[in-house]
This record gives structure tokens, C-alpha cells and sequence, in this order.
């Protein structure tokens, strides 16, 4: 933008002309010419928008200097509309519904201000979940991410928490063996593997590599935000596929398990390897959340949730010696992110000894 923005009449209508970047953006519904308040305030805007763009803190979206739609943001909605449609991950779904039940726009650095207060006065909302809803109107408008700046502090989990001990394992799987035998094999795999949420549940038979003893991990199969039973098949988390080796005990079970499904007339080559016990569906992570938990309990061990099972392989997995630039291949990961999310405590320290037998 090389000169201040001016005014323009669209038909009786006001409208502010910001030229950037060699094109032409408009800002309308600013009321009209016969309406001297309405030109006084059109003014205002101009001036205010160059004065902006002299002082760095210039809104290229010229999203903060659109007109309110009865009181609310609705590029913002829009954007976070867009977001939460595309995506269909619950985080996004909530931040949509929560700024929209805000009803109030989220233009500056005292407007965030204000939507805090009022989301854990109001709504009783946490620190991380409210830190997790301006982080999605950041992602929406990253433009204009500096207007939702914040000085929220929250306890953040402690990962090591999730991983469980060679002997909580053996105890969690043989529980599942005598009480829950249709999920039996799928923790068993899980914990063997490290797979991510979404890449158990889109397991399917036909990656299976018996010979080679692998699994060729190439896509998931994600449940919709909007209605947990509806799920969406998509890529894996980096976009790329990757194999992970499986073990004789692995191989085993799975074997077991789709004879299982032979008896049973539901194995398909290209099929599902792990679904649910009646309708045959896909499996959702509130069903075998529920089955892990419930074993859990009968085991006594601490709750862990459903992603222990990929904390505890990798961990176990560090602890045991083997290199991380290739755990990290097999879990999809960079060897940066593997050691500083994984290396975790898990009791198995090897201590050296200096003194000769």
C-alpha cells in the first residue's frame, strides 16, 4: 500500500478502496453518501487503516476493519466455519461453536482480553482449553495472529505418565486374553507396534506383509468431529508410508485372529483387520477406550490413556538400545521430535560394570 485508502460510491453506497500489492480490496457495507454520520465514520476507517500501515500493525486480511455482522466477527466465524468443516477434528468443531456463542468480534488485543474473561467466568472453560480455541483462530486468520496473543498458563501433562512398565503390560494383555478376546489382538498389536490412533483403526489385511513379516502403513482412517460413528479415510499424520516390522508373537496373534474372522465370515483380503464385535464396523476410540479402561481397573493400573500404547513401544523400544534414526522411521517421526516426546523413564537402566569377574 503506497497512499492512503479512499472512498469510493458503489450507487449511493460507501465503500473504503485499499489498494495492496497492486490490487484493489474493498470494504463495504459502511452505509451511505446522504448519511453524513456514516461518511464521517467511512473516514475514520481510512485514516485509522493507513495510520496501520505506517505503524506495522496493518491487517492485510482487512479482516479487524470489516463492518460487525449483528455485533459478531463473521469473517472470523467463516474462517473457523471453513476450518472445522474441512478438518472435522473436535478441537476445531469447538472453537467454531464457542467463538459463535460468543457472539462478539475478536479485533484486537482487548478483545481477546474480554472473550477470556468471559469463556472462564461464563463458560467455566480451562486454561488449556481456551488456549486451544485461540490457537485455532490463529490458525484461521495467521495473518492477524498477534490479535489473539495471551498470557495463559496451564500445567501441561507429563508424557512419561502414559508409559507403562514391562510388567503392567503383561498383566494389562493377559487380562485382555482371559476377559476380552475380540480386542485382545488388537491392543496386543498396538502395544507391539507404536501405530498412531488413526493408523490401527485403517489397518487393513491386505498391508499385511506375511512373508516379509511388516505392516505397510500408508493411510488412517479418522472419525468425523461431527458425528463420532462417521469416519473419513485420509493419509497418515506425514503424508507418507512407511513399514513397520512385526514380531513372530505378532504375527502370531494376527494370524489367530483373522482365522477368527474366517470362522466368523467377515474377513475381507482388502478389508478392515480390526473391527467391532457386532456391527463389524470400523472401531471408534470410545468403544476401546471403554474396553481399556475397564481392564485397566480389574488390573489395578493407573488410567493411561488410549495413547499409551504408543508411548510405551517407543519408549521401551529407546530403552532397549535400539538406534533412534530408525524408531523414528518406523514411528514417522524425526529423530528430534522421537527423543524429545518418547525418551521416557520406563525402568529399564542398564548399569555398567567396571569390575572385572
Amino acid at each position: 500500500m503506497r497512499k492512503a485508502p479512499s472512498l469510493r460510491n458503489n450507487n449511493g453506497a460507501i465503500q473504503v478502496r485499499v489498494r495492496i500489492d497492486g490490487k484493489d480490496h474493498f470494504i463495504s457495507r459502511l452505509g451511505r453518501w446522504d448519511n453524513p454520520v456514516a461518511v464521517a465514520k467511512a473516514q475514520a476507517l481510512s485514516a485509522r487503516i493507513w495510520s496501520d500501515f505506517q505503524s506495522g500493525t496493518f491487517d492485510h486480511s482487512l479482516r479487524i476493519y470489516q463492518p460487525l455482522s449483528q455485533g459478531q466477527d463473521a469473517a472470523l466465524l467463516e474462517r473457523l466455519k471453513i476450518n472445522a468443516e474441512t478438518l472435522r477434528q473436535k478441537r476445531a468443531i469447538h472453537a467454531y461453536r464457542v467463538v459463535k456463542r460468543y457472539g462478539k468480534s475478536l479485533r484486537s488485543l482487548t478483545d481477546t482480553q474480554e472473550f477470556i474473561r468471559w469463556a472462564q467466568v461464563n463458560q467455566n472453560l480451562t486454561n488449556r482449553t481456551i488456549v486451544g480455541i485461540l490457537c485455532e483462530c490463529k490458525r484461521s486468520c495467521p495473518e492477524s495472529k498477534h490479535l489473539f496473543q495471551h498470557n495463559l498458563r496451564y500445567k501441561k501433562s507429563v508424557a512419561q505418565s502414559d508409559v507403562l512398565s514391562r510388567e503392567e503390560i503383561r498383566t494389562i494383555l493377559a487380562d485382555l486374553k482371559e476377559n476380552d478376546q475380540w480386542f485382545y489382538p488388537l491392543f496386543s498389536v498396538w502395544l507391539s507396534t507404536g501405530l498412531r490412533n488413526g493408523e490401527i483403526r485403517g489397518l487393513t489385511w491386505d498391508c499385511v506383509r506375511w512373508e516379509e513379516g511388516e505392516l505397510l502403513i500408508s493411510k488412517s482412517l479418522r472419525p468425523d468431529g461431527f458425528n463420532g460413528m462417521n469416519v473419513t479415510w485420509a493419509s497418515t499424520k506425514t503424508g507418507r508410508e512407511r513399514i513397520v516390522p512385526m514380531s513372530a508373537a505378532v504375527k502370531q496373534i494376527l494370524q489367530q485372529h483373522k482365522a477368527s474372522m474366517e470362522a466368523l465370515g467377515i474377513y475381507d483380503p482388502h478389508g478392515l483387520v480390526f473391527v467391532t464385535p457386532r456391527a463389524h464396523r470400523s472401531i471408534y476410540d470410545d468403544l476401546i477406550g471403554r474396553r481399556w479402561k475397564q481392564s485397566l481397573q480389574r488390573c489395578g493400573v493407573k488410567h493411561r490413556r488410549l495413547y499409551a500404547q504408543r508411548h510405551s513401544f517407543l519408549s521401551h523400544a529407546l530403552a532397549m538400545g535400539n538406534s533412534p534414526a530408525d524408531l523414528a522411521q518406523i514411528a514417522g517421526h524425526s529423530t528430534q521430535m522421537l527423543l524429545k516426546t518418547y525418551a521416557k523413564h520406563t525402568g529399564r537402566v542398564q548399569i555398567p560394570n567396571w569390575i572385572a569377574a
